[in-house]
């Protein structure tokens, strides 16, 4: 009896910068980023890694096209969609997200700066929206800033809290807060657990937007 031919092999998908991207986030997310080099990520793509180097030209190139492929996550919704305001409330909370689910790749978000096309459009889109409200841009500049504080601030605690971050150990606060010779943090524990971080992020980010809305309604001022 003689052997089936076997199939022809499916053909390889051409190297492009996002689908280098997709793999090095897959391979973040799997090994933390002291687990990305050219050379896995080549070998996970099924090329030589000096193929790579043909679509992003450094590790730091590199890099930057995966924080492009996280901020597609950033879901702010488009201008005339909703009110400036909710529009950014959805974003920021959609921007929080990717902490959650990208733990191990949401650092870059935070320790690096944007640095392409596509991260600039996100900025451009929330400038817009601080725009619609009648900021000046040294007002919006300040406000960028504030939020981008506090988002980035809130996904890092959230990786952490979660037991996220590199190395981690096992958390007291969350698992035995009782065994803590410490009466006010025993006292407040139950708060500050997992489950309640959805709320105290609402509530912070709520205050937030409270303080842009009433800059907003009292009109521009000169910045200092």
């Amino acid at each position: 009896m003689s052997r089936a031919a076997l199939p022809p092999a499916a053909p390889r998908a051409p190297l492009s910068v996002d689908r280098i991207a997709e793999a090095a986030l897959a391979l973040i997310d799997r090994d933390g980023l002291a687990g990305l080099s050219m050379r896995r990520l080549g070998q996970a793509l099924g090329v030589e890694a000096m193929a790579l180097y043909h679509h992003v030209p450094s590790k730091g190139r590199l890099l930057d096209a995966v924080m492009d492929r996280l901020v597609l996550d950033f879901d702010l919704p488009a201008p005339g969609s909703m009110p400036a305001l909710d529009r950014l409330r959805h974003g920021l909370h959609a921007y929080r997200q990717i902490a959650i689910a990208h733990p191990h790749a949401f650092p870059l978000l935070v320790g690096r700066r944007f640095n392409s096309p596509g991260a600039f459009a996100v900025y451009e889109r929330l400038l817009q929206a601080f725009a619609e409200l009648g900021l000046s841009p040294a007002q919006s500049a300040r406000w960028f800033r504030t939020l981008g504080y506090f988002v980035n601030g809130a996904g890092m605690a959230d990786i952490a809290s979660r037991e996220q971050a590199p190395d981690a150990t096992p958390l007291l606060l969350q698992r035995q807060p009782e065994a803590l010779p410490f009466p006010q943090v025993a006292a407040v524990a139950p708060y500050l657990r997992v489950d309640r971080l959805d709320d105290v992020f609402g509530f912070g980010l709520d205050m937030l937007l409270q303080a842009l809305a009433q800059q907003a309604a009292q009109g521009q001022t000169p910045a200092r």
